[in-house]
């Protein structure tokens, strides 16, 4: 929309922002000929667009992805260390700040040695006690993948995911550790 408004024309919009349905909605350039598709993405991205696209039998695609940025996952100063147990809900917009929370995690509470089963083991103790507030459902899996939270304290928006909607999910969020703390 913001495109539009600024005079861009835009040809296409998945219905949903993420990687799967992008790959099951992009139209093909025209029937019976090649799309080619250039692919920008984080090194860390997962490859939902390219396994989507070349399961598709309506069309054929020719994807290049160009890796254009990698994320590094922050470490914790001993002062921010020492403030985790103050937090109640984690805001995650990546697979990879999941993967970084939880480092952080095991820093601080002595995990690094434990391989990712006994880290599976640890349940909502492993992730430092929080909920997760997550941008849409890839980030949402991630949290639930890594055994280290419950399916019920893992917030995310079911349709179309971004960052409206991640404000919408970090009060709802919300809304669950109130509820929580009355009950406790």
């Amino acid at each position: 929309k913001e495109l539009e408004r600024l005079g861009f024309k835009v040809g296409f919009v998945p219905s949903q922002a993420n990687g799967e349905t992008l790959a099951a909605e992009l139209p093909p350039k025209a029937e019976g000929v090649v799309t080619k598709v250039l692919y920008p993405a984080s090194a860390k991205a997962r490859n939902d667009i390219q396994e989507g696209l070349d399961a598709r039998e309506d069309a054929t695609f020719q994807l290049q992805r160009l890796n254009t940025y990698d994320t590094i996952p922050a470490t914790f100063t001993k002062e921010q260390l020492a403030t985790i147990d103050q937090i109640e809900i984690a805001c995650f917009g990546s697979p990879s700040a999941v993967k970084a929370w939880l480092q952080n995690i095991d820093i601080k509470e002595g995990y690094q040695d434990l391989d990712e089963e006994e880290k599976k083991r640890l349940g909502p103790h492993g992730n430092g006690n929080v909920v997760a507030a997550c941008i849409g459902t890839t980030s949402a899996k991630a949290c639930l993948e890594s055994g280290r939270w419950n399916a019920t304290d893992i917030y995310y928006p079911k349709e179309n995911p971004g960052v409206d909607s991640w404000a919408a999910t970090i009060a709802q969020a919300s809304g669950g550790v109130y509820e929580r703390k009355c009950w406790s």
